[in-house]
This record gives C-alpha cells, structure tokens and sequence, in this order.
C-alpha cells in the first residue's frame, strides 16, 4: 500500500525577511510577494506539495533515491515563486504565469515527479505551452505537457527539477500528440522515448535535453495505474517500456516497441491518442532503458540544510561553509562526513577536481537541533582545476526549520568567501538577512585538500 502525505503552504514556522537597499553585487532577495510550499518524502513514501495559488508538486512512492548506504533517503522537496529568475521564451510566444523554482535541484530521481504551473486568469486559457530553464544550460526548454481545466494547471512530468514557466501562443497543427499507453503488469512501468523521428523539423526544440519531459502522462495514471495517456510532439516512435521486479527490488527488465506513427494534433477539448499496450514483458531484457536516467543518491537533511548546485561541463572546485553562532565554520576542513562540528553541522557530499560530476550538489546539514541565533551561508572559489572559466551561475537552497529559501546569483574566479545568505533563528522563528557583499571573514582557515 501506498502511503501518502499532504503538504500544503507552511505555517508551522513564523519567517520573517529583514530587507535593505540593494548592492550592485548584493545577491537578490526572494520575491516579496511569495507563494512557497515545502515538504519531506522518503524513499518508502508518496507525497504532495501545494502552494496557496496552486502550484504543485506531486512525488510517487520510490521517486526519491537512497542514500550512498542504501538505506532510506529523505527530501525536502520545495516550490518557489520566483519572478526574479530570467527566462527568455523563444520568439513568437510570452511567458504568462509566474516562475516556479521546485527544487531540490541537482538530483536526478528514481522516478518522475509531476509538476503543475497554475494558470492564471479566468475562462478559456486557450493554446499553452510548458518550458523549463535546463539547468546545464539556463535555456528553456519546452516540455509535453496537460492542461487541467479542474484545477487550472499544466502538468508534466520530470526527473530533475528547475525553474518553470507557461506560454501562450497561436493554435497550431504541430501541436502535441497522444499515446494511450496500457499497463497490462502489476507493478511499475516507466516509460521513454527510444528514437524519434520528429513529423515537424521545429519540434526539435520540444525534444529536452536526454529526452526527459518528451513523454508525460498525469499523476495517477502512470507507474502503478491500469492506463494513461502520454503526450509529446507528432511524429515516428519507438518506445522503451520498463519495469522494475516486484520480487526483486532493483531488477529491472525492459523491451522496445516497433515504431509508431503519431500524426493527429492534441488539444486538451479534442484529444486523439493512439494505442500502446505494454505487453506482459516474458521476452524482455534484463536491464533498464537506456532513455531512463540513473537516479543519484540523497543526502543528509535536517533542521538546517544548505545545497549548493551548480552547472558547467568544465571541472570547477566550488565550496560550500556554513558559519554556526559560536563562530565555527561547517566546510570541507571542518565537520566533513563522517566528523561533525562542535554543534552539529556536517558536509556529506563535496564535488572535487578530481572527482567532478557536472551539477553534483555540496550538502551541508545539522545532525542535531542547531543552537539559537545568527548563521552565516558563503560559497568559496577554491580552484578553477585547470580550466579558464569565466563567472559561474550557482543556486544555494536553505531549507531552515522546514522552510526553504533559494538564492541564484554568481561567483566571480577565484573569488573568496562569497557571502550568499544569513538567517537567524530565535525559538520557531527564522529571519532572513540580505547578503553583505563586501563582508571579510577573520575566522577562515582555508586548508589545502588531498
């Protein structure tokens, strides 16, 4: 059975955001008008996270990895309305809702989770369309999606998460199509996009990045369910339908379809799909698709926990310190796994030169309740590994006493103890802090790594 839990906008925890006048080189505060929603999910759980405007974010049972131990891993998955995010659509289409920053990013799940952009206005939203900032790249990229006039979303499925946004644009003929896919199996069925050959050379911008989102079917009619519809662009396919052992846990077998031809336009008033049965898998082949991503394992979480995400294809020693009230620095040199600091504080997972996996997060986390008062949240440049880069785009999400904030800005080469956040925390209450930019830590003992 299932198990499944709600989590609606927090109120558990009173926040408060101390603003100031803005510096050339201060990090953006959140948006003031906000709209945030944030829960925990462990691996044996399902869960629902809804914001007050009804953006939401819907995670089956086993979508979120382990951790490196193999035991259970817990999230804290978040939702963010985020204006202040830049997001160029391409040309012929305006962005039409707000930016919704769902994190955690950097982490690829074990199964999709569904996301919904609320629409706004009233009435007949008309043609919509569904783009992602790709995190690799910070260009958008659309994604099938659904319309649901019940609840006035639009929904697609993913398994990395990132800022979203809605489109509107003119009624086309090329847009999406539909696949009534069957589930003939009792256990859960992933489905992906083998080959594709696309029936307008357009759409190519519809295919994102590994093929993620090329696919979408809504929460409730994929994985465990009888039947579902999928959409995605017009065109020829051949599908990988996957399935993991219900007996075997981490077993899984997959097979692929003959090609299909998908030529009828979708809309959400006049739907038109055709058929695909997944079969009963006794010729399959052992493995998984090769169109299906390898999960990345959790890490640790707590009342407090900082990650820091960032992109680039070139190796890049970025770090991550946390400053607890007593003055004492949570880093790679102080409170690193499996050691903790004098309060609690630990780093369980450092992205090396020598062992770097492009958009692999820094972690730091509590491990016990965090003493009151003021903490500090910088990201150091410690080596360029080689590499002529330029400045680096980063995201740091503090996750506080079960509420989260995200923070986007940039690190210059080289640049020392950039300070992204303060937050303080008196009882339930947390309060926010602009970053200082010109602030100089006395403290810091930067030490060489192995």
């Amino acid at each position: 059975m299932r198990s499944k839990i709600f989590v609606a906008l927090l109120m558990m925890t009173t926040v408060l955001w101390i603003g100031c006048p803005k510096d050339d080189d201060e990090t953006p505060a959140p948006t003031q008008t906000e709209d945030n929603a944030s829960g925990s999910v462990t691996t044996t759980t399902s869960g629902t996270i809804e914001t007050e405007a009804g953006a939401r974010l819907v995670v089956p049972i086993g979508a979120v990895p382990p951790l490196e131990n193999g035991n259970a891993g817990t999230m804290v998955f978040s939702i963010e309305r985020n204006n202040d995010i830049n997001v160029t659509p391409p040309s012929g289409e305006s962005v039409i809702s707000d930016v919704y920053q769902f994190g955690p990013e950097g982490f690829t799940f074990a199964r999709p989770v569904e996301i919904a952009v609320p629409v706004p206005g009233e009435g007949d939203p008309g043609e919509l369309s569904l783009w992602r900032r790709n995190p690799t790249t910070g260009i958008p990229e659309y994604f099938s999606s659904d319309y649901d006039a019940a609840t006035r979303t639009v929904k697609a499925q993913t398994y990395t998460l990132s800022p979203w946004f809605l489109t509107g644009r003119q009624v086309q003929d090329d847009a999406s199509g539909c696949v009534h896919v069957t589930n003939t199996g009792a256990s859960w069925l992933n489905v992906c996009v083998d080959s594709v050959q696309l029936e307008y050379p357009a759409q190519v911008a519809w295919v994102p990045e590994a093929g993620q989102g090329i696919v979408y079917a809504p929460s409730g009619t994929i994985g465990w369910a009888n039947a579902g519809n999928w959409y995605l662009p017009q065109g020829s396919y051949r599908f990988c339908l996957e399935r993991e052992s219900s007996i075997n846990p981490g077993q899984y077998y997959h097979h692929l379809t003959d090609w299909m031809t998908i030529a009828n336009a979708w809309h959400y008033d006049n739907p038109s799909c055709i058929e695909l049965s997944s079969g009963d898998f006794v010729e399959s082949d052992t493995g998984r698709c090769a169109c299906v991503p390898n999960f990345t394992t959790s890490v640790g979480t707590g009342d407090i926990q900082v990650t820091l995400t960032w992109y680039n294809e070139s190796s890049l020693d970025l770090d991550l310190w946390v400053q607890d009230p007593n003055d004492e620095w949570c880093y790679y040199g102080n409170g690193q796994a499996p050691n903790v600091t004098g309060s609690g504080g630990q780093l369980d997972r450092d992205n090396l030169c020598g062992n770097y996996e492009n958009g692999r997060p820094e972690n730091i986390y509590w491990t016990t309740n965090p003493p009151a008062g003021e903490f500090a949240v910088a990201v150091d440049w410690y080596s360029s590994c080689g590499n002529d880069l330029g400045n680096q785009a980063i995201t740091v999400r503090t996750v506080v006493q079960g509420t989260t904030r995200s923070f986007n800005t940039t690190i210059a080469p080289d640049q020392d103890m950039k300070e992204i956040t303060r937050f303080t925390i008196t009882g339930s209450t947390v309060s926010f802090h602009p970053a200082r930019p010109n602030v100089v830590y006395s403290n810091v003992n930067r030490i060489a790594k192995n």
